[in-house]
């Protein structure tokens, strides 16, 4: 039986920076989600009621963290995403490293059902073509869709999936060669209950909200159930307030924790 353990909030504060620092600079592939403590993904269908002030800090730092965000093109519609916009501590950080200003969008979609006046085409329109998003699709996808899309976005044609939407590990593998080698993941539950069954995933980075919400509602993944369990290997734990966040090592190879590497 494991030892069981108080967790205290006795360490020292962790401000953006710090956070990014402790992310390190490592290529991967990286996924962050957040859920109530009953397993919803959502409040009403908004991811954004379930975050606090500190899990906005954490996702600040992984987006400091990655090259390209991959969503689907779902979440871009739910929530929102404009240019990812980072403070100025973060941006010097990544210049430090030799990286771009700001990390990337990449959606994912078969269909192209995207309208080009969304905040993610059109904010980076208007910034310049080194900040247009990537649109992920498959080959023959609609041509008068991706017409409409051209001015607004760059575009990753790779293998249809089962579903005959685009195969997520071909996806990752196609970033790759593009150059963005770090890869974080924000869902939707169906992207990433693809990744992760695809064991594509190196770390999970879970925050576990304070509330209760009841009632039927989406999980944080969206999949069939995978023929056998996925394995996480605990890595760190942070706190604040109410706020639990959770770093896992994902899959049978995942690494280990920094008490099992000292």
């Amino acid at each position: 039986m494991g030892e069981i353990r108080r967790l205290t909030g006795a360490g020292p504060a962790l401000g953006g920076l710090d956070l990014l620092r402790l992310l390190g600079d490592d290529p991967g592939v990286r996924a962050n989600m957040v859920t109530s403590a009953d397993g919803h993904a959502t409040i009403r269908g908004r991811v954004g009621a379930l975050t606090g002030t500190a899990d906005q800090a954490l996702l600040v730092a992984l987006r400091g963290w990655c090259d390209v965000l991959l969503v689907g093109s779902g979440t871009i519609r739910a929530e929102g995403y404009g240019l990812l916009d980072l403070p100025a501590q973060i941006r010097g950080e990544r210049a430090a490293r030799g990286r771009s200003p700001r990390p990337v969008l990449a959606i994912v979609t078969g269909s192209l059902d995207l309208d080009p006046a969304l905040p993610a085409f059109a904010d980076a329109a208007a910034e310049g073509p080194d900040s247009l998003p990537w649109v992920v699709t498959v080959p023959g996808a609609d041509p008068a869709r991706r017409a409409r899309l051209a001015s607004y976005a760059r575009f990753l044609e790779v293998e249809p999936g089962a579903d005959g939407r685009p195969a997520l590990p071909a996806a990752v593998a196609a970033l790759r060669r593009a150059g963005l080698r770090r890869v974080l993941s924000e869902g939707g539950p169906t992207v990433l209950g693809t990744l992760l069954g695809a064991g594509v995933v190196d770390e999970l980075f879970l925050t576990l909200s304070p509330w209760l919400v009841g009632g039927e509602g989406p999980r944080i993944l969206h999949a069939e159930a995978y023929r056998a369990p996925v394995p996480l290997r605990l890595l760190d734990v942070l706190g604040a307030g109410d706020e639990l966040f959770l770093r896992y090592g994902v899959g049978a190879a995942a690494p280990t924790s920094s008490a099992d590497r000292a």
